[in-house]
């Protein structure tokens, strides 16, 4: 009986060239994941602790108010100021509990409008603007409402990026200290436009800072690296523009998609 004849299936020698280089591409794609997963989890901690430290500040002073009126006042002595009063603070703490929910990360909201930004953006920073005696200035010569279809947590983390950038160089002038945000819109986006009169990027990082782990204030280097990937993210931009003017030192250009509601 004749043996059967194994049919001849050529070896497939890998190319080690190849290898080698999509080696590579998946270590280099690896490391952009880690870098930008490290970006968020920083940011999501700096958020978070603000969110608190807001929170608890306004809370607190409302109990304690209510608290004097209550342990202070009999029965006798109540009238209707300290009723007002009481009420006043617990409109207050409802107000914080619900900024402080529309504000968390993972938040659900997508769709909110720039003052409910601004907003935010105030109230998060409140304590640094009062630390340093920074005054925010919110330039809006729009006449009609701006409404983002993004997710509200990752726009005002995009803002805060940038605002906490700028209160870190205005920390270390003696001058006036200001931040001034301006908005324009252009087509189917909105310009947000964020000045300081802080000290300026050098130039040798001028083209750098976007990049992870270049930092123009001494920190980290993730917030500013964290603000262009969400703004890639969300098909918009980030720039930086140095000023030669006394009034402010730089602007960031951020630009992003709207949806306008006609009044």
């Amino acid at each position: 009986m004749k043996k059967r004849k194994k049919k001849y299936i050529p070896s497939r020698n890998t190319n080690p060239v190849s290898l080698n280089k999509r080696i590579e591409e998946l270590k280099s794609e690896l490391k952009r994941y880690g870098r930008n997963i490290d970006a968020i989890s920083q940011s999501h901690a700096i958020h978070i602790t603000m969110l608190s430290n807001f929170a608890r500040h306004d809370i607190k002073n409302s109990i304690q108010s209510i608290d004097s009126i209550i342990s202070t006042n009999t029965v006798e002595e109540f009238n209707e100021e300290h009723i007002n009063s009481i009420k006043l603070n617990l409109k207050i703490m409802r107000e914080t509990i619900e900024n402080f929910s529309k504000m968390v990360p993972h938040s659900n909201e997508n769709k909110f409008s720039y003052e409910s930004l601004i907003k935010a953006v105030e109230l998060l920073n409140r304590d640094n603007f009062y630390e340093y005696k920074i005054t925010l200035i919110n330039e809006n010569n729009l006449n009609h409402d701006i409404f983002f279809n993004l997710p509200f947590q990752s726009v005002i983390q995009m803002i805060n990026n940038i605002i906490i950038n700028a209160t870190k160089s205005l920390s270390k002038i003696d001058s006036y200290r200001k931040i001034k945000l301006s908005i324009t819109t252009n087509n189917d986006n909105i310009e947000i436009k964020i000045f300081d009169n802080g000290e300026k990027v050098k130039k040798r990082i001028e083209n750098k800072i976007f990049e992870y782990g270049i930092s123009s204030t001494g920190g980290s280097g993730i917030g500013l690296f964290h603000a262009r990937y969400l703004c890639d993210l969300y098909k918009g931009s980030i720039e930086y523009y140095p000023l030669e003017n006394e009034e402010f030192a730089k602007y960031f250009l951020i630009s992003l998609p709207i949806i306008r509601i006609e009044e």
